[in-house]
């Protein structure tokens, strides 16, 4: 990751790795099959030294997602590595694309627990992830490219007001629609039962008028 500050991610070689690590190419083929590799595998430990919370438990009260205030916290510790990834115009380098994807697999995981068994809106929770996990990432690019202007907690307030407000009419639309469907089977049930008493009730009173007959 070191070196990622120093060049672009492309330019760096296996070789200038290893030198830098003080191994041989022997033992880093031993654990990797080339770069990418490692990237994943700093990702995955950048994962889980984030801190994030458990879906479903924001940082702050009213917060329905609470991943961003400890990732852009995490950002802001690691801000020269993040400028590298980050700050260089139009940088859609492997570390961006696999920050991207990391920030997506987080708001997935985050998203899926909020709908819980709702049924899905009509672009699909998909386009949902997409667009909350795009607005998370564009504003921590605005962040690096402001060299960290503002405090982590101010670009999280601002993400937080940004995606509430539609996360929020998506839910009440996805539990109109479910009440909606609940009403109309419990109101199909409700013709079908009446249905069923008028053809006892005349079918008893034919039996009973041509007894009487």
């Amino acid at each position: 990751m070191e070196l990622m500050v120093e060049k672009d991610y492309e330019a760096i070689t296996v070789q200038e790795i290893i030198d830098r690590a003080d191994v041989g190419r022997s033992t880093f083929y031993t654990h990797y099959v080339g770069k990418e590799d490692l990237l994943h595998e700093g990702f995955a430990e950048l994962r889980g030294n984030v801190g994030l919370p458990a879906p479903g438990q924001g940082t702050r009260t009213g917060d329905l997602l609470g991943f961003s205030l400890p990732l852009l916290r995490h950002i802001h510790e690691q801000r020269r590595l993040a400028r590298a990834m980050l700050a260089r115009p139009g940088n859609r380098s492997g570390p961006s694309q696999m920050l991207e994807a990391l920030v997506e697999n987080i708001v997935r995981a985050e998203i899926e627990h909020l709908w819980g068994d709702r049924p899905e809106p009509p672009a699909s929770l998909e386009a949902v992830v997409q667009a909350v996990a795009g607005a998370c990432v564009a504003l921590g690019d605005w962040w690096v490219q402001q060299d960290f202007l503002v405090p982590a907690e101010a670009v999280d307030a601002l993400f937080q007001d940004l995606v509430t407000p539609g996360l929020c009419a998506l839910l009440r639309t996805a539990d109109a629609r479910a009440h909606g469907a609940t009403s109309r089977g419990s109101a199909a049930g409700g013709t079908s039962a009446t249905g069923r008493g008028s053809a006892d009730s005349g079918g008893s009173e034919t039996r009973g008028g041509s007894a009487t007959g």
